[in-house]
């Protein structure tokens, strides 16, 4: 049965996509149709699983109480706060979940703000949170961060490397954000040793030294920095 990938995969079929007749995955040669289906099946059930919650969440934040405990307040925003970078690596398009989720987010943060408007110390941590927030939810917004920071993510650890070297630049660009120069530097060292690997059984692999490249430039930034502060 020949191999027919989704228009809009989920993140289970995607890294199957980013496998298959791949070098830098040595399992990528022995994909076979079934696994697709079965992980399109996985991403579907997922998918119809994450609406049912989503829904009901958005209904518990709907029904707070001006003076719900603030434990309470923080926990949803939490959970909306998962749903965001979730529904970033489901199939299909969900931008208005992502709105959605952003809306809520406010709403509850007026709450919160209103909780410590007397506290500056309070209240500029809240920025410091907001920040980042909007920040990791950017990252999320490429899809192929939002396949490797899932909770249960279909990019193994091992996998990480040679996934990197098989995304776009701009892919890999937003990625490479998420680690630090300490990582930045193993993950280096173990692309070099990889591409060598897949040069010794012929495969030049151009593209994947492009991004190679760039993730030598991160590390060269990432320890720039360090030597600064």
């Amino acid at each position: 049965m020949p191999i027919q990938f989704s228009q809009q995969p989920g993140p289970r079929e995607r890294h199957l996509q980013r496998k298959y007749r791949n070098p830098l995955f040595p399992d990528g040669e022995n994909l076979e149709a079934d696994q697709v289906i079965q992980a399109r099946e996985q991403d579907e059930t997922e998918l119809n699983h994450f609406l049912r919650y989503f829904r009901d969440l958005v209904q518990e934040a709907m029904d707070l109480k001006p003076n719900s405990d603030s434990d309470v307040i923080l926990d949803i925003k939490e959970r909306l706060d998962q749903c965001y970078v979730q529904c970033c690596a489901l199939p299909g398009d969900h931008s208005e979940i992502k709105q959605a989720v952003n809306k809520l987010v406010q709403v509850i943060m007026v709450a919160v703000r209103q909780g410590a408007a007397n506290d500056p110390v309070a209240l500029n941590k809240l920025d410091e949170e907001e920040q980042a927030r909007q920040l990791h939810n950017r990252l999320a917004d490429e899809v192929f961060v939002a396949d490797i920071i899932l909770p249960e993510s279909p990019v193994e650890q091992h996998e990480l490397v040679p996934a990197l070297l098989s995304e776009s630049e701009q892919a890999v660009h937003t990625a490479l954000q998420l680690f630090d120069a300490e990582q930045l530097s193993t993950i280096y060292q173990d692309a070099i040793s990889l591409l060598e690997n897949t040069r010794q059984q012929g495969h030049t692999l151009p593209e994947a030294r492009q991004r190679l490249q760039q993730i030598e430039s991160a590390l060269a930034n990432a320890t720039s920095q360090v030597t600064i502060n």
